[in-house]
């Protein structure tokens, strides 16, 4: 079969491909693109949608020019100082693999820039920088949870996704004020890379619908930087036996499904071309959610005791659950296996045993790189519970934000959503839920425009719910879409076993936290704890471990530095700032001689807030 027989070929089966999410790029002999079908192209940023527009140009001197860039040197063309330098930043601090953002006037010496640089960040909280620069209202950040990067101008956001690394660059015409450049997926296809794009690098324009370049006969490194993928495809272009089928691979800098297949004449063998077939990594998720179907039926047959001769969990799953009695182990079974499935599950058990870490851990062995919220359900109050779960529009209420607030389930999607003491939720605010957990969509308030949310729930509560939907509290219906897979977190009185290895951890927890020489407890402190019950759980016994930690100025803590047992000690992150809010708003009473009006300014607090706090506390 000759070569332009074996591209017709090619072209038709691309076509195909396109209707099944399979990107076909086809690269011959020489090297060079012979067929590129409109998924590869998307896949890879050759074609793209973008919702603003831009002619081409170049950057000049007085352009005002943002950046956020997750990882310097990275996937920004190789961003170093004497590029910043033309934005006025001379900071020698500024380090490969750091975050920066920055906002600066293009090689003018006289105008300060404005920038933030972090070396190392993992909180689950955006990077942000935000400044009213030169009449702009600028806003850049970086979001490492949810992996994006986005520069705000005047309220139009221009918004990057990354994989690893991304250089994302917003260039404002010092002369005119408008749009002048934005980052866009592909930009390495367009050599417009951030640094590329400070170093004088002509852009392309944008439209402000769709982007495509021509690559029908271009150099494959045109457009593909160079890589272990690429240099498989080359060998195999030589004749080199390779086997790429079905592995994760990077081309330009970002994670595919990739198949490399040869093209050979048959009588001969000669290998006329190469081809690669891609898959984006999120279409293996169906495949994946079938699969747990499938697991979930096999969960439910067999008993308790048939369920753990099995409970093989990896190694280093669960490791913030600690213990290895077999209740514990049974937890962390459950635990690994609801990780591995995208249904509902509802964690219940005592206060304090440790739902919330369970609940981070389950999210964390299962989807690593996707939000996690969490929602603390009986600290909001019940009229905010709509607008705090949905979010809602600008003006929907009094006080409301003019550019309107996302709720938690949009600040969820795509991820896990936890809610925690999910009982405390308003029987109003139930049949809402259940709707949402049934139709994919919320409303916000003040709208009746559908958002859609793909959401993992997992609920947490401490109640009974079985005995609540009895009492008519809480829906029978949410229960039983809720409680699709559960895990009962046994109380510490049933571990006892694990006592030992959880005391031990959280004091090597503490004193590392709090930068305290290594401790360890007396055998007298340890028998006085194991003795215990521990009414209040792992949380009153991690109050109890960090006070005496701190207390106790040697290395041997002995047990008069334990509180054990002591009614008036609390027992939670909640009880300790109710103790702590009480003893100042008395000592500011005390202060003002008296004065309420004197203390609530003082304190900033709300006439309502004020009185309430008072009215809670006895100090009416």
């Amino acid at each position: 079969m000759e070569q332009q027989e074996i591209i017709r070929h090619i072209r038709l089966v691309s076509r195909m491909m396109d209707q099944i999410n399979y990107g076909i790029v086809y690269v011959d002999r020489e090297k060079r693109i012979q067929v590129c079908n409109d998924k590869a192209k998307g896949f890879t940023g050759i074609m793209f949608d973008a919702p603003f527009s831009h002619d081409e140009g170049v950057i000049s001197e007085g352009d005002i020019v943002i950046i956020a860039d997750n990882s310097v040197g990275e996937d920004d063309g190789g961003l170093c100082s004497e590029d910043l330098q033309s934005l006025n930043i001379h900071d020698g601090g500024i380090s490969q693999g750091d975050i920066l953002l920055a906002v600066g006037v293009y090689r003018n010496a006289e105008i300060e820039p404005a920038y933030k640089y972090v070396h190392q960040h993992h909180l689950a909280m955006p990077v942000r920088l935000q400044e009213n620069y030169l009449g702009f209202k600028i806003c850049a950040e970086v979001d490492t949870e949810r992996r994006i990067t986005a520069i705000t101008v005047n309220d139009v956001v221009h918004e990057l996704e990354f994989f690893s690394s991304v250089g994302n660059i917003v260039v404002v015409d010092g002369k005119y004020g408008n749009i002048k450049f934005f980052q866009a997926k592909g930009y390495s296809v367009r050599n417009e890379d951030l640094a590329n794009i400070l170093r004088g690098q002509p852009f392309q324009s944008k439209g402000g619908s769709s982007y495509e370049v021509d690559v029908t006969g271009r150099p494959y490194l045109d457009f593909f930087d160079e890589s272990p993928l690429t240099e498989k495809m080359f060998r195999a272009l030589e004749g080199e036996p390779i086997s790429v089928r079905n592995t994760i691979q990077e081309i330009n800098k970002r994670p595919f499904i990739c198949t490399i297949l040869t093209a050979e004449e048959e009588e001969t063998g000669r290998i006329f071309g190469v081809m690669l077939l891609i898959q984006a990594v999120d279409s293996l998720e169906a495949l994946v959610e079938e699969k747990n179907r499938l697991i979930e039926q096999l969960e439910n047959v067999g008993n308790k005791e048939t369920r753990r001769q099995d409970f093989h969990v990896p190694e280093e799953a669960v490791r913030s659950f600690v213990g290895n009695s077999s209740k514990a182990e049974e937890t962390k079974y459950l635990a690994y296996k609801a990780s591995q499935n995208r249904f509902n599950t509802l964690i219940t058990g005592e206060s304090g045993t440790g739902k919330s870490i369970l609940a981070r851990a389950i999210h964390r062995m299962g989807m690593p790189e996707a939000p996690f919220v969490e929602v603390n359900c009986n600290a909001i109050a019940p009229s905010l519970f709509e607008s705090e779960l949905f979010g809602y529009v600008g003006g929907a209420f009094t006080g409301a934000r003019s550019e309107g607030k996302k709720g938690f389930f949009e600040e969820a999607d795509g991820g896990t959503i936890f809610l925690d003491e999910i009982g405390d939720i308003p029987m109003t605010i139930q049949v809402k839920l259940l709707h949402v957990l049934q139709n994919k969509i919320i409303y916000k308030v003040g709208s009746s425009k559908p958002v859609k949310v793909d959401v993992r729930v997992i609920a947490a509560t401490n109640q009974n719910l079985e005995e609540e939907v009895r009492r008519g509290t809480f829906r029978q219906d949410l229960y039983y879409r809720i409680n699709v897979f559960q895990i009962q977190i046994p109380p510490l009185r049933e571990r006892q076993s694990d006592l030992y290895l959880l005391i031990n951890q959280i004091l090597e927890t503490t004193c590392r936290r709090y930068g305290l020489p290594p401790k360890k407890f007396s055998s007298d402190a340890l028998k006085v704890m194991l003795a215990y019950n521990w009414p209040g759980n792992v949380r009153e016994l991690e109050n109890v471990v960090e006070r005496a930690a701190m207390l106790c100025d040697s290395n041997i803590i002995y047990s008069e530095y334990l509180s054990v047992g002591n009614e008036d000690t609390p027992t939670s992150m909640k009880e300790l700032l109710a103790r702590e809010e009480a003893r100042i708003l008395e000592s500011t009473l005390i202060r003002c001689n008296g004065d309420k009006n004197r203390a609530m300014k003082e304190l900033g607090m709300s006439r309502s807030v004020f009185y309430d706090r008072l009215k809670q506390y006895g100090q009416e």
